[in-house]
């Protein structure tokens, strides 16, 4: 039943190195640029695909004189540096470099290392590791990207949205896996909470281990038109992911939201959001996913700037949350078991800030510059969705705003006719339209 189902299964893997897991890049519905550059841990990669084959994923990186890969294009199926013109296939093999002399056999050094790719339950993933092997499909470490079992359950669907934040990973997952904020933070939000609501809660949580922990807490009781509950719960499954699940008395029922975390950077990352069900109301299965996408880049800007300023105060003391924080046990009780299992566990040269620590490896830095990071750059261009929306109306602003100009004067030269009367109303229209494009458009940025 989906209601006794693991929260996520994970396959035990190395917890010394986390450069050796699965990380989400993309769902794939969003891999819209081709090709396309993505960096995780401050390394880049480029994926590109040659039409009919799978993705591929290579160092972003020419060995020629190190150009980004990323800016060439994708010729005759073989990805092309703009510098140079030379081009690599798939699997990394330079098969072309128009500078050598017919007699001349392409270099060794001139090829690229690939990294591997897999594709799970519509999302994109990859596997880091600088000295990655290629093993069967079967091998425990190709099981080891982290499921939802209830996703792949007959008439479950879900809502996919992803962004780019400018701070650390473990700060995005600590601000997810914060229960308590969610009726203050983001009150009268569709999808956040009411103020009214907030009250203690109840935590029971399991022993950690190098592969996470998990939890179950009191929910709120739900509206009176949804189905009964009987409990829910949270998983993070190390180290990129957060699951809650709800329970509920029928057990043919199941919803829940599944939130991935990819570390691009120093002070960077990516969330991959996915909120799943298999009941969801006529109006949710029939609302427009760029118009959810606007809900949900809205509850992350709430959270942006109250995250920014936790991460200058405790990066700036140089002190720990313990001798920061006064957590209280029936709301900080996760976020608590999170900052120890950091301690424990997480590569010191990755995660900066657990719970006793503060490392001075500048891993946790924030950037601030918001004109850099506005909604556009976060998430618009990235998703499939809001993008092909924000190309149309920018495409439809400049034949409204001449269709306004032209029926206006063709009034003006008819005044007095009934035509005239028509081409003032269809100019008011035009214009109209031209008014409501723009502040749509305004939502995308």
């Amino acid at each position: 039943m989906a209601s006794e189902s693991p929260a996520a299964k994970v396959e035990p893997g190395p917890p010394d190195d986390w450069r050796d897991r699965w990380y989400p890049l993309a769902f794939t519905r969003d891999l819209i640029d081709n090709p396309c550059r993505i960096s995780v841990y401050d390394r880049g990669f480029v994926l590109f695909h040659s039409g009919d084959e799978d993705w591929s994923c290579l160092r972003d990186r020419c060995p020629h004189r190190a150009a980004r890969l990323s800016d060439g294009v994708v010729r005759d199926g073989r990805l092309e540096c703009l510098y140079h013109g030379w081009q690599f296939a798939g699997d990394g093999r330079c098969t072309s470099i128009p500078q050598l002399l017919d007699s001349q056999a392409i270099p060794r050094k001139a090829h690229v290392c690939e990294f591997p790719l897999r594709q799970s339950q519509g999302m994109l993933w990859l596997r880091p590791r600088q000295d990655f092997d290629e093993t069967e499909p079967d091998s425990p470490e190709a099981a080891a990207i982290p499921t939802i079992p209830d996703l792949d359950r007959p008439g479950c669907t879900s809502v996919d949205f992803a962004i780019d934040l400018p701070y650390e990973q473990s700060f995005l997952i600590e601000n997810v896996i914060d229960i308590a904020h969610i009726h203050v933070a983001h009150h009268g939000i569709r999808g956040g909470g009411h103020r009214d609501l907030a009250a203690p809660i109840d935590f029971e949580i399991s022993e950690a281990t190098a592969e996470g922990f998990a939890a179950s807490f009191r929910s709120i009781e739900p509206d009176g038109d949804a189905p009964s509950m009987r409990g829910a719960r949270v998983r993070f499954a190390a180290p990129n992911l957060v699951h809650y699940e709800s329970l509920y008395e029928d057990p043919e029922l199941c919803s829940g939201l599944a939130l991935y975390s990819l570390p691009t950077g120093h002070g960077r990352c990516r969330l991959l959001y996915r909120a799943y069900s298999n009941f969801w109301r006529l109006r949710d299965r029939l609302r427009p996913r760029w118009l959810e996408h606007w809900t949900q880049c809205t509850i992350l800007e709430q959270d942006m700037d109250v995250v920014i300023g936790q991460v200058e105060e405790i990066l700036g003391s140089e002190r720990p949350p313990r001798q920061l924080w006064m957590p209280i046990k029936t709301s900080d009780a996760l976020v608590i078991a999170y900052r120890k299992w950091l301690d424990r566990y997480a590569p010191g040269d990755l995660v900066q800030v657990g719970f006793d620590r503060v490392a001075s490896n500048g891993h946790g830095s924030v950037r601030r510059e918001r004109t850099s990071y506005d909604r556009f750059r976060m998430h618009t261009r990235h998703c499939g969705s809001c993008s092909r929306v924000h190309r149309k109306l920018a495409a439809s602003r400049a034949p409204l705003a001449w269709t306004a100009v032209a029926s206006l004067a063709f009034a003006a030269a008819t005044a007095g006719s009934p035509l005239a009367w028509t081409a003032a109303g269809l100019a008011t229209v035009a214009a109209t339209s031209r008014v409501v494009v723009d502040r749509l458009q305004r939502r995308f940025h």
